[in-house]
């Protein structure tokens, strides 16, 4: 199973987050309500003033504004255009046309509704209901508005008026448009609402993403913990067994036959194996509870670093026949600022790999340039080789290619994959460029 690397704590700032999160919401919410509200109230009334302007001022003027406009011919066809407009107008429950008294007593000219209708409003009929606003209306000279929610005796509304003139421009009626008060706020909440249910699933998921975090954090920490207390229990025996056979390796008194000695030798590798990968699954554990190294402030000449590592390699490549060579390209005095320790871990994962992995009777050449992005060190062996296929996964984690398990060589899978984090907290990269048979170039660039 892959190591997943270690999960960040849930957010420092998740509240911060969330408040912000709930007053952008809320904000838009009312950014929306307030303009939605104005675009549906500007509507009615340049509704109510397109129809103002189609009235007839003459047949205004010509009504009395009493019951005896019921048998007027100009009355009728008044109230016939008002019924037409409410007919094609579903939203539009009332539209009437009111006067205005000397003494500011406001009554009927008509509306829109059947004779035969309790709502029905006949000509001179007193609206003693009438809202300040309409008063308001007729004392500024007829200024479209609109208001509402407002009730009167037939029901809640909003409502719209717009000036009737004559030729000289005088107000002589208002027109008013009623929409029912409940269905046009229920549109300003539906839309209104949509920013604050975003707000809200977003919190949703931040939260969630939260919980998320906070369990996975906690379950690798106890799968690292584990890691580092079993690694630590099998590396402490594991160093003895090595001890106990290089005593007996070493000891000039032994006995020993050829065939044991040899026997001991496999066990004394098998042994050196077990402890590298227990030391990787180590420095794994290490590395991801730890998150970042210090700043890399070392000045490390880089020529002896790689010849104290070839020469640490030297027993295992000449078993092998391989020869380890720092091309001429690496300056003697280069050197590097960054952490030496960290250095020293990413080339030796790299040329051990490479003496592992390359065929006997061949070299693994070291050479250095410099680009803009910074040191860049080659590794180039003629081993095994990598498919395209899987250029990507050996630095994934546990991860071995199909010419290694074929090799007959032990590994866990984890060098490269510890490598490339090493070489990212170093704010490097890593890359391989490799042809199956002929090997792999590894490119390491650390910045300056």
């Amino acid at each position: 199973m892959l190591l997943p690397e270690r999960a960040r704590s849930p957010r420092p700032f998740f509240w911060s987050f969330a408040a912000i999160i709930a007053v952008a919401g809320i904000a838009g919410s009312i950014y929306v309500y307030v303009q939605v509200d104005q675009s549906g109230r500007q509507d009615i009334i340049d509704r109510a003033a397109t129809l103002a302007q189609v009235i007839p001022a003459n047949d205004v003027l010509a009504l009395s504004g009493s019951s005896a406009d019921l048998s007027s011919p100009t009355y009728q066809e008044l109230k016939t255009l008002m019924e037409r407009e409410r007919a094609v107008n579903h939203d539009i429950r009332f539209i009437y046309l009111v006067g205005n008294e000397p003494d500011g007593t406001l009554f009927f000219y008509g509306d829109s509704e059947d004779p035969a209708s309790p709502d029905y409003s006949p000509p001179g009929q007193e609206y003693p209901e009438a809202s300040p606003a309409m008063h308001t209306f007729f004392a500024d000279g007829g200024k479209s508005l609109a208001e509402g929610p407002d009730r009167d005796r037939w029901g809640l509304w909003i409502s719209a008026y717009a000036p009737v003139r004559d030729v000289n421009g005088n107000l002589i009626a208002m027109l008013g448009m009623d929409v029912p008060a409940g269905p046009y706020l229920l549109d300003l909440i539906t839309y209104a609402s949509l920013p604050l249910l975003l707000a809200l699933l977003l919190l949703v998921l931040l939260l969630v993403d939260g919980i998320w975090r906070a369990r996975k954090e906690a379950l690798l920490s106890q799968k690292a913990e584990f890691l580092s207390i079993a690694s630590h229990q099998i590396r402490t025996p594991l160093i003895g067994i090595r001890w106990a056979i290089e005593q007996v390796l070493s000891s000039n008194g032994s006995t020993l036959s050829d065939r044991d000695r040899n026997t001991l030798s496999l066990t004394h590798e098998s042994s050196l194996g077990l402890i590298g990968r227990v030391n990787n699954l180590l420095d794994v554990t290490s590395l991801e509870q730890q998150g970042a190294l210090r700043a890399p402030n070392q000045s490390v000449l880089m020529q002896p670093l790689l010849k104290e590592i070839a020469d640490s390699l030297e027993l295992s490549a000449k078993r092998k026949q391989v020869s380890i060579v720092l091309d001429e390209s690496i300056p003697s005095d280069l050197e590097v600022t960054s952490d030496r320790q960290t250095l020293q871990h990413i080339f030796f994962n790299l040329l051990g790999n490479a003496v592992k992995y390359t065929r006997s009777e061949t070299t693994i050449t070291v050479a250095y340039g410099w680009t803009p992005d910074g040191h860049q060190f080659t590794i180039t062996d003629h081993g095994l080789g990598i498919a395209a296929s899987e250029q990507e996964l050996i630095f994934a984690g546990y991860h071995r290619t199909q010419q290694a398990m074929e090799s007959g060589e032990a590994g866990s899978g984890l060098g490269l994959y510890l490598t490339k984090k090493l070489v990212q907290l170093l704010k490097g990269t890593i890359e391989v460029h490799s042809v199956v048979g002929e090997g792999s170039i590894f490119t390491v660039t650390i910045p300056d």
